[in-house]
C-alpha cells in the first residue's frame, strides 16, 4: 500500500509498506514511545505479514508506524502504533489506522483490538474518536506493571 494522503491538520505524508530499511527510525521512534518490541520482533512480524507493517514517511524520514497481526480469532490485532514526537497531534496516527482499517477490511476481518496503557489519555482519546470501545482491564500488562485497556472497534 502506497499512497500519498494530507492529514486534517495539513502535514503531507506518504503511507507505505515497512521495509528493512526503516527498522533503525522505526526504532527510534518506538523507543520514544515507551513500546516494548525490538527489532528481531518487528523483523519477524514483518517477515509474518509484511501488509501489516506500515510506515509513515515525510521527506524521506519515517515519522511513524504500525504494526498489524492476525488472531488465531480471526481478528486484526494494533500490536504497535507509534508517531515521532514531533509531529505528533498532526493526524499521522489517525491516518495509520485509516490505513490499517483498510488493509483488515480487504481481509473480511471484522474486528480490531488493541491494548493501550492505562495512563496514555492521548491515544486513548485517538482510539475512542475512531470507533474503539473499551471491553476490558488487563491488570500487569506492561513491563513495568502498569495495566492496560483493550478495546475493540467493528470495521
Amino acid at each position: 500500500m502506497d499512497m500519498i494522503v494530507t492529514t486534517a491538520k495539513g502535514l503531507t505524508v506518504s503511507v507505505r509498506s515497512f521495509e528493512k530499511a526503516d527498522i533503525n527510525q522505526v526504532l527510534e521512534i518506538e523507543v520514544a514511545s515507551f513500546l516494548e518490541g525490538d527489532a528481531q520482533l518487528y523483523l519477524e512480524l514483518h517477515e509474518e505479514w509484511p501488509q501489516g507493517f506500515l510506515v509513515a514517511e515525510l521527506e524521506g524520514t519515517v515519522v511513524g508506524f504500525i504494526v498489524l497481526v492476525l488472531t488465531p480469532e480471526g481478528e486484526g490485532r494494533i500490536f504497535a502504533l507509534a508517531v515521532d514526537a514531533r509531529f505528533r497531534g498532526k493526524g499521522v496516527g489517525r491516518m495509520l489506522l485509516k490505513a490499517a482499517f483498510i488493509i483488515l477490511r480487504k481481509r473480511k476481518i471484522g474486528y480490531v483490538r488493541l491494548e493501550v496503557r492505562l495512563t496514555n489519555y492521548v491515544a486513548q482519546q485517538l482510539y475512542r474518536s475512531m470507533g474503539f470501545m473499551e471491553i476490558g482491564l488487563v491488570p500487569y500488562y506492561y513491563k513495568d506493571g502498569e495495566a492496560a485497556i483493550m478495546m475493540r472497534k467493528v470495521l
